[in-house]
């Protein structure tokens, strides 16, 4: 409908302009000549289809720049005035906390366009033809290693690879924003596994339960055109575990909270304690509410209030 308003408006200005050049020709009994003869000008140096490229090409811009906005005010509100420095990325925004030295969350909206493509976690990195690293830059080993790059955006301390060799806990990377959400992309696949993009997270919980809900949200992406997924860690007390030498983070639990828009507006939640044990997918279903109440985080606040407060107090795994 934008679009179309935005063409009218133009339709109009023009319009009026014609209007305007009609009655100078009036005055003076040259500009009426003028005009047609630039105008005949114009339609032979521009054809019509060209013009109508440039007018639905404005309308796009415009509605890119308020998807953005609209991007930018789905982003959740820190309620508990945690450390936080949010940081872009091409797919997903992170909110990093140099003190956990771990994302407070991670917010993408993945569509049905994105759940496949070509580029697998085994092919990266992946290079531009320059030679650099797709999303990334120049690497060497002081920023990219065993997999994973350092991410030099964060401002004050963060992981560091020699943190990982600590192998006092049964961990590995977990990808908050999945490997498996970015194979549409070289650059977001490559820009998925930046450190500020991972918790120590149980191994058997990183490739079991945990896993098996990112797949469900391919599924559910697919089913419903698009969802919006907001991730991260729980620390339920300042007295958290930590490992290696710069004191990352181990989390207590994980969260995932999930929109989708449409005629139906619904949302679901998700907290799985960091550990290995499995458990049908319905036993980690919260209330989106008790999501915020154990992180400290207001999410989806962009909603009309009615509408937040009703998807945000109820969750049924029957309704996706």
């Amino acid at each position: 409908m934008k679009k179309y308003i935005l063409a009218f408006s133009a339709f109009v200005i023009f319009i009026m302009f014609f209007a305007f050049i009609i009655s100078k020709g009036n005055d003076d009994g040259t500009a009426t000549e003028e005009f047609t003869e630039y105008s005949d000008h114009i339609e032979q140096q521009v054809p019509v289809d060209t013009l109508e490229t440039l007018i639905d090409s404005s309308s796009e811009i415009a509605l890119v720049n308020e998807d953005m906005a609209e991007s930018q005010s789905s982003l959740p509100q820190n309620l508990s005035n945690y450390p936080e420095q949010i940081i872009k990325r091409i797919a997903y925004t992170v909110s990093y906390n140099n003190s956990t030295k771990c994302p407070n969350w991670v917010y993408w909206c993945l569509t049905k366009d994105h759940t496949d493509g070509p580029y697998s976690r085994k092919g990266m990195p992946y290079y531009e033809d320059d030679g650099t690293v797709a999303g990334i830059g120049v690497v060497s080993d002081e920023n990219f290693r065993y997999g994973y790059f350092l991410d030099t955006d964060v401002k004050g301390p963060r992981q560091e690879f020699h943190d990982w060799a600590d192998k006092s806990y049964h961990v590995n990377h977990g990808h908050i924003c999945p490997a498996g959400d970015n194979r549409w992309s070289k650059a977001a696949m490559n820009q998925s596994f930046y450190l500020t993009n991972m918790c120590p997270q149980d191994i058997d919980l990183n490739g079991g339960d945990w896993e098996g809900l990112e797949r469900r949200c391919r599924g559910w992406a697919k089913r419903y055109g698009e969802i919006h997924i907001v991730a991260g860690p729980i620390f339920y007390t300042k007295e958290y575990r930590t490992m290696g030498e710069g004191k990352v983070g181990v989390p207590d639990a994980f969260f995932k909270v999930i929109l989708r828009n449409g005629r139906e507006s619904k949302g679901i939640a998700f907290i799985f304690p960091n550990e290995g044990t499995h458990r049908d997918l319905v036993q980690y279903v919260k209330t989106i509410d008790e999501v915020e109440s154990s992180t400290g985080f207001d999410f989806f606040t962009q909603l009309p209030d009615e509408i937040e407060n009703e998807i945000e107090s109820v969750s049924d795994l029957n309704e996706w």
